[in-house]
């Protein structure tokens, strides 16, 4: 999972936030996740002109290994501060079926598209 911003009119500020790159898609288009599976995310901030960037989680928590080189997470939230350049590996298992919002933590950056869901399904097992 990439977070990354883009400067459209070359003022050095961003005007639009995204994650893997479109600005609100996964409101659109949720990541669908399985109930009970473990689910990794390799999450690293590409954001030009905005030192940090974050990811919060609603309704679950999640296991952080910073920069991906840890076989054993080092702290167990529900959100995560990157600074530019900074890599993770998160890990959580969505109890509960429906859907599960993400975003920056920063309004700004929630508000120009970085803003998301994961919509976690029950298997369907068929009779």
């Amino acid at each position: 999972m990439v977070m990354n911003a883009f400067d459209t009119n070359f003022d050095a500020e961003n005007e639009v936030y995204a994650v893997n790159t479109v600005a609100h898609h996964h409101m659109h288009e949720p990541i669908r996740v399985k109930v009970g599976q473990l689910v990794r995310i390799y999450l690293v901030n590409l954001t030009e002109f905005d030192p940090i960037n974050s990811l919060h989680l609603h309704a679950t928590f999640f296991d952080v290994a910073r920069t991906g080189t840890r076989l054993e997470p080092t702290e167990t939230t529900d959100t995560l501060m990157l600074c530019q350049g900074e890599r993770a590996v998160i890990e959580t298992t969505f109890r509960y079926s429906g859907q599960f919002m993400f975003h920056a933590h920063q309004s700004e950056f929630a508000e120009l598209g970085w803003m998301g869901l994961f919509l976690a399904e029950e298997e369907r097992r068929d009779t």
